[in-house]
């Protein structure tokens, strides 16, 4: 038994030291890319590069180093480049005069095991199915005339979480006014998308919804070894990986759950369908090619985030969709 851990220990340590080596020698030697004219920016540390310039406030760090380097500078973020813009002009040339050659991101540990391989919006390659999920969402949830159509549901919303307050005010609570808009803001949302509250005042299966939406924000927000050194993000030495695998499986049974129950009440909203009527519906009456899997349903309803892309465009894609 004793040998046998000994060997373990001996295994171990001379994979570790082959790992570090070859990291220390590829970021010794020159790069091809070298050679190529790149934005300036600070030199970093070997394998680490500029992570440890950050320290604890990343955006002062960053605001410095700009008015060192020029509003376009390049980072080595652990192994992996990056180019920063912190001017409007910088920003706006990135994301708007050229956003189709950097619309696409490289996803990270949160979007490849919390969002179904990447297949969100904020994560899913530039394409025709990423053309279908922002139609749809901007027809139906974010366009002008979804927002006038559900505004009814946001002025309930915000009833309810007066009320709320008032209530615990008079009861002698305190009042978390951050906590109350996250919920008011879930809420509407969650009628939008599924025409139901995911967000009640009691409830075991509303406060086991509300520790897995903290858990999935804060997961999503942690930072991961393995996203700025790939090499080694199989080792998830942080143990950030396996928490957001067992997170996705309760997310998923959640969503597929809500799904079926969303189709065994449809006959109730055919006035005012919601977005999942509206993107089952579209499945149904489209060509196989044109239809979004049940996958990227899913990765849908965790979908939260906008993009704001010109209005021209929009307009000429929402009124494509409601031709199809």
């Amino acid at each position: 038994m004793a040998l046998n851990i000994i060997l373990l220990q001996d295994v171990t340590s001379a994979i570790l030291l082959f790992l570090i080596t070859r990291m220390v020698v590829r970021a010794l030697l020159p790069k091809p890319y070298k050679s190529r004219s790149l934005p300036p920016g600070p030199k970093g540390w070997p394998i680490l590069g500029a992570l440890p310039l950050l320290g604890t406030m990343p955006h002062v760090a960053l605001a410095r180093m700009a008015k060192k380097h020029g509003p376009v500078m390049y980072l080595k973020m652990g192994t992996c480049g990056m180019v920063v813009a912190s001017t409007p002009d910088a920003a706006r040339a990135f994301l708007k005069t050229l956003d189709k050659n950097f619309s696409n991101r490289p996803p990270n540990a949160g979007a490849t095991h919390l969002a179904y391989n990447a297949q969100d919006m904020v994560f899913a390659d530039y394409g025709p199915r990423w053309k279908l999920l922002r139609k749809v969402t901007n027809l139906h949830m974010l366009g002008g005339k979804a927002l006038d159509d559900w505004s009814q549901i946001r002025v309930e919303e915000l009833g309810h979480m007066l009320r709320a307050m008032h209530d615990a005010s008079l009861r002698g609570e305190p009042v978390v006014v951050p906590d109350m808009l996250t919920y008011a803001m879930a809420n509407m949302i969650g009628q939008v998308i599924l025409s139901k509250h995911v967000f009640v005042t009691n409830g075991t299966e509303s406060n086991e919804f509300k520790e897995m939406v903290v858990e999935l924000m804060t997961s999503a927000g942690l930072f991961s070894v393995g996203d700025f050194i790939p090499s080694i993000a199989w080792m998830d030495l942080q143990g950030i990986v396996r928490g957001m695998k067992l997170l996705h499986k309760k997310f998923d049974a959640l969503l597929t759950k809500m799904i079926e129950e969303h189709l065994a009440s449809s006959h109730k909203r055919k006035g005012k369908p919601d977005l999942l009527d509206v993107v089952l519906t579209h499945n149904r009456e489209s060509t196989q090619v044109e239809r979004l899997s049940m996958t990227s349903i899913k990765a849908l309803l965790l979908e939260r985030e906008d993009d704001d892309d010109d209005e021209e465009e929009e307009e000429e894609e929402e009124e494509e969709f409601l031709i199809h």
